[in-house]
């Protein structure tokens, strides 16, 4: 069983073209969407990174509980919520692939995710976008028509609340994301980018491959959203991955 997660301002329709060029049919692969991002959040929720990582955990422990030990794959936030994840559940996981983003301490956040993290600031931005605006948006930062046609009107009031309390709650990255040792499951990761990435520097992947012994994949000319740009070459090195 493949799981995929997704990041923001996404959904978990953004898989959809890799998950067709990798030719898997239904009951194969599980692509949800995080809570917040298509309709309310649950009651209770607190929409914080640990409230997502636990949704992560659970949802991973579900998964390997009916059908063994999962591929594990994660993008944007969702990769490393994915990666420490799969640190914290290595028994569910077959292997574990991120991409576009990682749990590296070095890490300092881009203008937008600053922006939203800023109070009032990041209630007039989000209150002054809308779905054309946002459309917009996405397409400028390389997500494929297709894919910003489906998401940008669901960045809906429910997505901007959940948008606000996540990166809030990740003021200072370093700090957490340096908290975790993935040499226990290096060995089963892989990385893989697209170099033209404007708001995580590929700088980044390098330092954490380096550090952990991890694969990484550089795939040219793409962008935050390469997954979504050239899918067939993504899905060949996932392929190639899942078959090692």
């Amino acid at each position: 069983m493949k799981l995929f997660i997704h990041g923001v301002p996404d959904t978990g329709y953004m898989w959809s073209p890799v998950i067709k060029a990798l030719g898997l049919a239904e009951g194969d692969y599980l692509n949800p969407t995080m809570p917040g991002f298509n309709g309310a959040t649950p009651a209770g929720f607190a929409a914080t990174k640990e409230a997502y990582l636990d949704w992560v955990i659970k949802t991973l422990e579900s998964a390997a509980n009916t059908h063994g030990p999962i591929d594990l794959v994660g993008h944007d936030w969702g990769a490393p919520l994915a990666a420490v994840a799969a640190h914290s559940r290595p028994a569910a996981i077959r292997t574990w692939t991120v991409v576009n983003a990682v749990p590296e301490p070095t890490y300092e956040w881009h203008s937008l995710a600053k922006t939203w993290q800023t109070p009032i600031l990041g209630e007039v931005f989000m209150l002054l976008g809308n779905s054309k605006k946002f459309h917009q948006q996405l397409i400028s930062a390389g997500m494929p028509k297709p894919i910003a046609d489906h998401e940008a009107p669901r960045i809906d009031g429910h997505m901007k609340r959940a948008i606000l309390k996540l990166y809030r709650s990740a003021k200072n990255p370093g700090a957490w994301m340096g908290a975790f040792d993935f040499s226990n499951i290096a060995d089963r990761g892989l990385v893989m980018w697209g170099e033209n990435d404007p708001f995580v520097p590929l700088g980044y992947a390098n330092r954490f491959c380096s550090r952990w012994d991890i694969p990484l994949v550089i795939q040219k000319d793409v962008g935050h959203w390469g997954i979504c740009e050239t899918p067939e070459a993504f899905a060949r090195h996932l392929a190639a991955h899942w078959a090692r």
